[in-house]
């Protein structure tokens, strides 16, 4: 039986390296403390561990008293490498390698200010399927530590994450306390607010004010933590009700702080 068992071991491990299966590829580490730690969907054995490529997951099992193998969830991380650098001080460059592009028509780069989410998408076009492949995120801002997850991109539209964990960088320059233009301004719909909100701020407070020094809205949900945010102001009061079309003022106090910005809203 032992017999059998190994033999069937070793028809399985040529079968995952055969090129001609497109599926599979085999990782080996030399002790069990060098492998991926965070939980993810491995298929493991004593001595070496099988990761699904962009073919999908390992389906059956075997077993030995020497090794067992079984199968994989739906969901496996793509094999390779990503990493994120700050090559001038509001400039983080993005590079990475895969093993195996296979259906893949391209690159998506998702950004986070923590390595708990929420990660939104920074490139607006589909990344070209290059390897090695690179791109420079200008849109970043002073003294944040920023986070990064890297997709493929099917033919399908599907996407799967490159790597286990997040990369980051942490930009230079000091950030501070500033209230941007809002734009569109003049405005009809609505407009922007941009702002930054530096490390050593007080509770920040955004308000709208009419001409006569009136507050008309207050943001409640400001944020809590430095970086920079971006609201959007439809034109109506803290009622929901739709101002009258004029000049107003928003305004950005955090402790002993204050910044204005002049709002032109149109009929």
């Amino acid at each position: 039986m032992r017999t059998s068992c190994v033999v069937l071991a070793l028809v399985l491990l040529v079968a995952v390296v055969v090129p001609a299966s497109g599926a599979f590829e085999l990782r080996t580490w030399a002790t069990p403390a060098a492998a991926p730690a965070d939980g993810s969907p491995l298929c493991t054995s004593t001595s070496f561990t099988l990761r699904s490529r962009l073919g999908g997951p390992f389906a059956g099992s075997a077993e030995s008293t020497s090794f067992s193998l079984w199968g994989c969830s739906a969901y496996t991380p793509v094999e390779g490498i990503f990493f994120a650098s700050v090559t001038d001080p509001l400039v983080v460059t993005l590079r990475w390698s895969i093993d195996y592009l296979g259906e893949a028509v391209g690159f998506n780069i998702y950004r986070s200010i923590s390595a708990d989410g929420l990660f939104e998408r920074v490139n607006e076009e589909i990344l070209e399927p290059d390897l090695p492949g690179v791109y420079v995120d200008r849109t970043v801002w002073p003294q944040t530590e920023f986070w990064y997850e890297l997709y493929v991109v099917r033919a399908d539209g599907s996407e799967e994450k490159v790597g286990f964990e997040p990369a980051s960088a942490m930009t230079g320059g000091r950030l501070v306390t500033h209230l941007f233009p809002p734009s569109p301004n003049p405005f009809r719909g609505e407009t922007v607010i941009m702002h930054d909100i530096a490390v050593d701020a007080g509770p920040p407070r955004l308000m709208i004010y009419d001409v006569s020094g009136r507050v008309v809205k207050t943001f409640a949900s400001m944020p809590e933590r430095s970086g920079r945010y971006e609201l959007t102001w439809d034109g109506t009061n803290d009622n929901g009700q739709r101002v009258v079309s004029g000049v107003y003022f928003c305004s950005l106090e955090t402790g002993e702080s204050r910044e204005t910005r002049r709002i032109v809203l149109l009929k």
